[in-house]
């Protein structure tokens, strides 16, 4: 072989170097550039799942703490009922297809809590009820009344001058026994002891305590 042949070979062999050598300089540069997108893909994936966490995390303490509120608020309104329940209710756990929005939750929430708490007018279909509770809150009065005279008239001493000043309290506040059944049937109803009630419960009481005394 001669010197130009050698040559011609030895430069073929550097151009095909060559060519390899600017091809994986390609290909380094290529995976450098992949590596490199992959990597700010990655820290904006990373980013955002943050932010998601942070929001998450800020919502589950907002609905936590609404939460505690209202069961404050049910707790009050309950009064001594709320001692069976150890705590609010937990969180329900939904299956991932159900929609959930729990400020629609707590919104209903709030509303049914404010309408419960605020206190309508007893109905007049109560009223008999309570007249006839005021009637035998006085008829009962009137029964301790004639009991404590009795009992002064029959032992005598100091019972005979402190039983009938008794009687006399017990026949002043006869008429005012039907209130207490009245508090707590408005209790019951969620509604206020109003001026109108208050008036029906001690008319009939005094009415019926009046007749007593009256007929007896």
């Amino acid at each position: 072989m001669g010197y130009e042949d050698s040559m011609a070979r030895l430069a073929s062999r550097y151009a095909s170097v060559d060519a390899r050598r600017a091809e994986a300089d390609d290909w380094y540069q290529r995976q450098v550039a992949a590596a490199a997108n992959a990597q700010r893909e990655a820290e904006a994936a990373l980013a955002a799942a943050e932010t998601e966490l942070t929001a998450a995390r800020a919502l589950v303490d907002r609905i936590d703490h609404e939460a505690e509120e209202l069961w404050g608020r049910t707790v009050r309104l309950l009064g001594s009922a709320a001692r069976i329940f150890d705590g609010p209710p937990p969180p329900i756990v939904l299956p991932p297809s159900n929609a959930y929005n729990p400020d629609q939750v707590l919104d209903e929430t709030r509303s049914y809590l404010e309408k419960r708490a605020r206190p309508g007018r007893m109905p007049g279909k109560a009223y008999p009820l309570l007249m006839l509770w005021s009637a035998l809150g006085a008829a009962i009065a009137f029964g301790l009344r004639e009991a404590a005279r009795w009992a002064g008239r029959e032992y005598g001493g100091d019972l005979a001058v402190g039983l009938p000043v008794l009687a006399l309290v017990v026949t002043i506040l006869g008429p005012l026994a039907g209130l207490w059944p009245a508090k707590v049937i408005a209790d019951h109803r969620h509604v206020t002891l109003d001026p109108t009630t208050i008036a029906v419960v001690v008319a009939t009481g005094l009415i019926t305590l009046t007749a007593l005394l009256l007929i007896w």
